[in-house]
């Protein structure tokens, strides 16, 4: 399982190799499926072109534009060709800023699901996949209505694979960035308790974008209400960013694994206690380093409806 690619190119074709690679023929991809930028690159008078690039103001002539954009796209950027007037224009209208940008991830998108079906199919192979918060809601509805038979989007749903089933959730609880789809822990405590009705979770994995409050695997730094960092002691300070909802319905519902993402620095395995029982649930959580071009993920092996290995991989 991998989560946070967040439309890298570079890590949509590592993911798409990776059952052939691993021998493997499910792959679940928990969340933030889409990239967090678009860059404009813009024609100048003189017939050369300027986009900014990690920063960096460039004008290239016409003979750098392929690298350019394989640049943008290997990390997740994605851009737009336009005249300065329709620059201008853009910048004075936030709503066609939001409209190109989804427009983009449509695009990349498309492009995705043709490979999904070149490179997934001969193996006999199947990605299953929700998208998390960073991923609109437009984008999430997209990728449900037009994903190709090799793609199984399963968010706020049920999906049988094998004799488990996989309950997906890709809303996250408020995070300081207002990204588009976050939910109060009650909305996602109510969400999640449907979703456990549907399934027998005792044989099913939760898949939620958002890893549970409290455990090894949701901490990030602590930021000030401007947003820098709180230090101590010259680092630092980490806290748990993660779900008391989600917490909840796997100690509530017991389920037989939890996979999540999200926090991308936080890649690990830890434990929650189921409450009737006192039965240990893993929960695990790859990482991502997708701005680099490095695909994390996890191998899990499961048995009889238990766990029986997880190894992190890094490629």
């Amino acid at each position: 399982m991998v989560a946070d690619i967040h439309g890298s190119e570079t890590i949509m074709n590592k993911l798409l190799n990776s059952p052939k690679f691993y021998r493997v023929k499910h792959v679940v991809v928990a969340g933030d499926l889409t990239g967090k930028v678009l860059t404009p690159i813009v024609e100048a008078p003189n017939g050369r072109y300027s986009v900014e690039l990690f920063g960096e103001r460039k004008e290239v002539d016409s003979s750098k534009l392929e690298q350019i954009k394989k640049e943008l796209r290997s990390v997740g950027y994605y851009y737009k060709m336009m005249s300065q007037n329709e620059f201008e224009d853009m910048r004075a209208q936030p709503s066609k800023i939001k409209q190109s940008f989804i427009e983009a991830m449509q695009e990349s998108l498309d492009q995705f699901f043709a490979k999904a079906e070149t490179r997934l199919s001969p193996e006999g192979a199947k990605a299953y996949l929700i998208p998390g918060n960073d991923d609109y809601d437009e984008v999430a509805e997209y990728v449900r209505r037009n994903a190709p038979s090799s793609l199984v989007p399963f968010d706020r749903d049920a999906v049988e694979l094998g004799n488990l089933h996989l309950a997906g959730y890709g809303y996250s609880n408020m995070t300081p960035w207002r990204s588009p789809r976050e939910k109060s822990e009650p909305e996602i405590q109510s969400d999640l308790n449907q979703l456990s009705k549907r399934v027998e979770p005792s044989s099913t994995i939760l898949v939620s974008h958002v890893p549970p409050y409290g455990t090894k695997i949701d901490k990030a730094p602590k930021l000030t209400p401007d947003y820098r960092q709180v230090t101590e002691g010259g680092g630092p300070v980490q806290v748990s960013v993660g779900s008391t909802s989600v917490r909840n319905a796997l100690e509530e519902h017991g389920y037989a694994l939890g996979i999540h993402g999200h926090i991308h620095e936080s890649a690990g395995t830890d434990f929650v206690m189921t409450r009737s029982e006192g039965r240990k649930i893993t929960v695990l959580n790859p990482g991502s380093e997708y701005g680099s071009g490095v695909l994390r993920g996890v191998v899990v092996e499961m048995s009889n409806l238990e766990l029986k290995s997880h190894v992190f991989t890094r490629g």
